[in-house]
């Protein structure tokens, strides 16, 4: 006969059932929290990953802006250098074509007179054939020598030669006539030639607009 003493009171009996709950319950605790883990690092990294990206993205884009500006500013220059050009042209025909009115002159001129000067000048004036712009304005004087005895009709003649000229010389007009003080038979003559206004724009004028 076996005697059987059992000293543990009722309510310390463990349960098995209760340990394979709680050892489940530190289980998927323990799952979780690795989870967590797991998860968090990959966060971690896809949002530094994000950053360096977003980084990258941002220092292209300052570069693109950065030779968005050069470009532009390079588009200016071209302009500007065009324009410039441009100017450069129109202020080059706005000058009296000394060469042609020479050649006027030298084939309107008979053997009979005598010239002593020829002034060819411009000015700087207001307006022209565009109001709004300035013009070079270009003229000129003929000084000459020729005999007393029918001067007035020489020098209309000479005048008339002038203003046939294809309008090389522009407006001819009859100045004054003197007697020479070395040659009191001869007479001192001018005539006055005046071209068309010539206009073109100012560098100062093109960039105020």
């Amino acid at each position: 006969m076996s005697l059987h003493i059992d000293l543990f009171k009722e309510e310390e009996r463990s349960n098995p059932a209760g340990k394979i709950l709680f050892t489940t319950m530190i289980t998927a605790a323990v799952v979780i929290l690795v989870g967590l883990a797991l998860y968090a690092f990959q966060a971690w990294f896809m949002l530094q990953a994000s950053q360096s990206a977003l980084g990258r993205a941002q220092r292209r884009s300052d570069e693109m802006k950065q030779n968005h500006r050069l470009a532009l500013a390079l588009i200016a220059d071209i302009a500007e250098a065009r324009a410039c050009f441009g100017e450069m042209a129109a202020f080059s025909n706005a000058q009296a074509r000394v060469a042609e009115q020479l050649y006027a002159i030298a084939v309107s001129i008979p053997d009979d007179i005598q010239l002593t000067q020829i002034a060819i000048g411009d000015t700087l004036v207001a307006g022209g054939a565009k109001k709004d712009l300035p013009a070079r304005l270009c003229s000129g004087t003929i000084t000459g020598r020729t005999s007393a005895e029918g001067v007035t009709e020489r020098i209309r003649s000479v005048i008339g030669e002038m203003n046939g000229a294809e309008g090389i010389l522009g407006t001819v007009s009859p100045g004054g006539v003197s007697v020479d003080s070395a040659k009191s038979s001869d007479r001192i003559f001018e005539i006055n030639f005046e071209l068309e206004p010539r206009c073109y724009k100012f560098a100062a004028e093109r960039k105020s607009k």
